[in-house]
């Protein structure tokens, strides 16, 4: 199978586990609270499910990786997402709703590992980096994507997640029949480190967990919080998520730019970046460049910032892919987890200026760290 094919395959898959199943959450927000009428600390905890479900996902996909292969574990990352979208669509209350954004938030953690161990068995070496990249932008193209369906369909949110359900189905058929029938590794992967891995990982472990917590506040209350400023144009509003998934198309330069420039100054950028599009946001909320630069900055920094933890994560743990993406995937996700649920204290107890403003200042910390693969 090769390049160009595969990420015409993956790309899809991860649009739709990751920018369908789970950060579609913070957009479709607004218009739950709507029919829900929930307060920010329970719009937190039930966003704060996605991730913990991704967490429990993505180790049973790093553990399993020597039972099973990378297209049947993606076989059940598409049922995952299938099942939790159509749940969301009918949820009356917000634990069923719950419920659904559990399940769908299962197959983001199941689809990842599995893509980065076909991508080391069937594409050349010199062209990995860029190919994980590009797939892992994916997430771009579905947040863009939620963006314009949820204009088009304007407060009709369960009509919304169907839509999701109904492109679900179809790309899982897609994948099912394009993805090569390889074996399961015959090598037993332990969910452990060597010595060696360890040490070299430990400043990756801590930088994904800080950079999560930071950016889970933006990627749940960012619009809503646009969306209640009074001089912001409801239009801005509604295209607010198309900004950010149209600006991470950015990100799937990130294994070119690594490739050039070096891992060091590729994560550097992107934590600046990505940290001061919350900045601005909490300190010029009501600035007109403020509305349009945020989510420029956050949609390309955030995709090109996992690119980067991938290309680290694997760099560290050489001899299983799926275990390097799987690990610094893992704790970035628990870092959003801990900052979804916090945020919406936080919101609720001292306002969204503070949260973000705060948030950017956890992820400027992340800065100090340092890249060891070697």
């Amino acid at each position: 199978m090769n390049a160009k094919k595969l990420i015409v395959v993956g790309l899809p898959m991860i649009a739709v586990t990751y920018g369908l199943s789970r950060f579609s959450y913070g957009l479709m927000l607004p218009y739950i609270n709507e029919t829900m009428n929930m307060d920010q600390s329970t719009s937190g905890l039930i966003s704060s499910l996605s991730y913990i479900a991704y967490c429990i996902a993505i180790i049973f996909a790093m553990a399993c990786s020597n039972k099973f292969t990378p297209k049947s574990i993606l076989v059940v990352a598409g049922l995952s997402s299938i099942i939790g979208l159509g749940i969301i669509s009918i949820s009356p209350n917000s634990v069923v709703l719950g419920l659904g954004i559990f399940l769908a938030g299962l197959s983001t953690g199941l689809s990842s590992p599995p893509y980065a161990n076909i991508v080391s068995t069937n594409v050349e070496t010199r062209l990995q980096n860029q190919v994980n990249s590009w797939i892992n932008s994916g997430t771009s193209i579905g947040t863009a994507f939620t963006g314009a369906i949820a204009i088009l369909m304007a407060n009709s949110w369960r009509e919304t997640y169907l839509i999701f359900m109904v492109i679900a189905i179809f790309v899982l058929i897609v994948n099912f029949k394009m993805l090569p029938n390889q074996q399961a590794s015959e090598k037993k992967v332990m969910v452990g480190f060597s010595k060696k891995e360890w040490r070299h990982s430990i400043q990756l472990i801590i930088a994904s967990l800080l950079i999560g917590i930071s950016c889970s506040a933006y990627w749940t209350f960012s619009r809503d919080f646009m969306l209640n400023l009074d001089n912001v144009s409801t239009h801005l509003g509604e295209w607010f998520w198309v900004i950010i998934g149209l600006a991470g198309l950015l990100g799937g330069t990130a294994g070119a730019f690594i490739d050039k420039f070096g891992l060091m100054s590729a994560y550097r950028i992107s934590v600046l970046v990505l940290s001061t599009s919350s900045l601005i946001l909490g300190i010029y909320p009501d600035n007109n460049v403020t509305w349009f630069l945020s989510p420029v900055l956050f949609g390309s920094s955030y995709i090109f910032m996992t690119g980067v933890l991938i290309v680290w994560g694997i760099s560290v743990f050489k001899t299983n892919p799926s275990f390097g993406l799987g690990v610094p995937f893992l704790i970035l996700a628990l870092g959003q987890a801990i900052g979804s649920i916090f945020s919406g204290v936080i919101a609720d107890l001292s306002g969204y200026y503070t949260l973000f403003i705060g948030s950017s200042i956890i992820g400027y910390v992340t800065l100090v760290f340092k890249l060891k693969t070697k």
